[in-house]
């Protein structure tokens, strides 16, 4: 199936696919955490529709217990969204939403630091909107 450079594409697409989504996510549950919808209420109804994911379902709520996950850190995935931006060059296809997640990724690392987790561009949105994805949780003064 495919060339030498598969085993890369795969990773890359999956990790490309996979921070799309967080950075989608982390920006429809700040907004509608900032418009008054209740966070648990909000995941549920993301969960039990069409956006459902196994991210929404298995990843996030380890952000309502305010944990980034540091397995996996942020610059190990900006070198990763900066290789499926370059992959996508090399095959010709624009890429201009993996350039913005990319680029969100790379204003999380710059404030945050490399060893963050791979999840701190949630962090960033949370800071953006001024509010805290944490079930129960208050919006911040």
């Amino acid at each position: 199936m495919g060339g030498t450079r598969c085993g890369i594409h795969g990773e890359t697409d999956v990790n490309q696919l996979w921070f799309s989504h967080l950075v989608a996510s982390a920006e429809v549950l700040t907004i509608g955490m900032k418009a008054g919808v209740d966070l648990e209420t909000l995941h549920l109804s993301l969960l039990a529709s069409p956006a459902a994911s196994s991210f929404l379902a298995n990843d996030l709520p380890s952000v309502f217990d305010d944990d980034y996950d540091e397995s996996f850190a942020m610059k190990l995935a900006c070198k990763d969204l900066g290789l499926a931006i370059d992959l996508s060059r090399d095959v010709g296809v624009p890429a201009p939403l993996s350039a913005q997640v990319e680029q969100t990724y790379r204003t999380a690392l710059a404030k945050y630091g490399p060893e963050a987790g791979e999840m701190t561009p949630i962090r960033l949105a949370e800071d953006l909107a001024q509010v805290q994805l944490r079930l129960r949780a208050l919006e911040m003064a």
